[in-house]
């Protein structure tokens, strides 16, 4: 993508942005550029780069956004110099995560209320000879979690802290919510042809949050980058499409023994724990294979926007943002895709239930 390119995206996002009030926006301009590929995990040749990636605050009810606790505004950009390299100084001690391209991986968000990061796995797909009592061939995954200890400028997925600062005076919480203008979309030039060639990358994209707790609005800088779950972490996955099959992929499933029907929800099959030589198969439902529950667990995920995303008291609140494609999305079957710019964007809109 080319500056100007780049820059007519950003000014039509801008302009959108500043059509709505009382929102706190976050918007991710990416571009993805899948190449060649079979299977989506561990597939060596599957490579989706993100060029440009922005967030975005437009608020006027007095909420306000940091990636460090200390500066707030209503914007901050998000690139690989914003939440690594920037951050030396004011959070030395923060593990955001970056990557210039994302990779398949697999998460069920947190493993309980005292983890304040996703569970994120990877995997190693290999294909044998034999074949599974549907007449799939069988595949053995070995997976491995991925180690978030340390901030890290080359991972699979992008992860990040954010702090939100909710300066209203309200006695009690609000409750922030999703808007309906939240949506992982394409780039509105790009071609109804390439659309159709990418449906099944896009309906594996997920966008997850975890809310780590709150402190007062006057806490140090210490206080505030260094909140604990306490027991009290909570989180979410959104997961846009859920329903929308691409023909490729349709066809593609059937290799699994999988019959895909459009308009039909097709559940995730997420990975909780690492394991070697484990039956593929075993990690979906529909092939008439038993589900390896020990390994793999129904992934929670919110298809609409009803639900309050958490609560934002009079305090400084600090979540954790995730962007990834789910490896374990029948969707994300996919083969001799192109390059396509997404237009990610997560808007939320926060009520004023502490004044009620």
């Amino acid at each position: 993508m080319n500056n100007k390119k780049t820059k007519k995206n950003a000014e039509k996002f801008k302009e959108w942005i500043t059509n709505h009030k009382r929102k706190f926006f976050i918007m991710f301009l990416t571009a993805l550029l899948l190449m060649a590929s079979t299977y989506a995990w561990l597939s060596s040749s599957l490579n989706v780069k993100i060029q440009f990636l922005k967030l975005s605050v437009a608020s006027n009810s007095g909420l306000f956004i940091s990636l460090d606790g200390i500066d707030f505004s209503d914007s901050v950009v998000i690139s690989m110099d914003s939440i690594i390299m920037d951050l030396k100084e004011t959070y030395p001690n923060h593990t955001n995560q970056w990557s210039y391209g994302l990779w398949p991986v697999s998460t069920n968000g947190i493993l309980d209320s005292n983890q304040d990061k996703f569970a994120v796995f990877t995997g190693d797909l290999v294909h044998t000879k034999e074949r599974n009592p549907n007449g799939s061939v069988k595949r053995l995954l070995n997976t491995v979690r991925r180690n978030e200890d340390n901030s890290s400028p080359g991972n699979l997925y992008v992860a990040f802290d954010i702090f939100l600062k909710n300066d209203t005076g309200s006695p009690f919480a609000d409750n922030l919510y999703f808007a309906d203008s939240t949506k992982i979309d394409y780039a509105e030039d790009t071609e109804e042809e390439l659309k159709l060639e990418m449906d099944g990358i896009l309906n594996s994209i997920r966008l997850g949050i975890v809310r780590v707790g709150s402190v007062p609005l006057n806490s140090t800088p210490d206080e505030i980058q260094n909140m604990k779950c306490n027991n009290a972490c909570e989180m979410l996955i959104y997961e846009p499409n859920s329903e929308s099959h691409s023909e490729l992929s349709i066809e593609t499933a059937l290799n699994y023994g999988i019959m895909l029907v459009d308009g039909i929800e097709v559940p995730s099959y997420a990975i909780v724990a690492e394991g070697r030589r484990l039956e593929h198969t075993n990690g979906h439902i529909g092939t008439g294979i038993p589900l390896d529950t020990e390994h793999f667990k129904m992934q929670e995920t919110i298809k609409d926007f009803t639900k309050p995303v958490f609560e934002v008291p009079n305090a400084i609140t600090k979540a954790r943002i995730y962007i990834w494609l789910e490896g374990q999305d029948i969707d994300s079957l996919e083969t001799n895709s192109k390059g396509v710019d997404l237009a990610v964007a997560i808007d939320f809109v926060k009520d004023l239930a502490g004044y009620e």
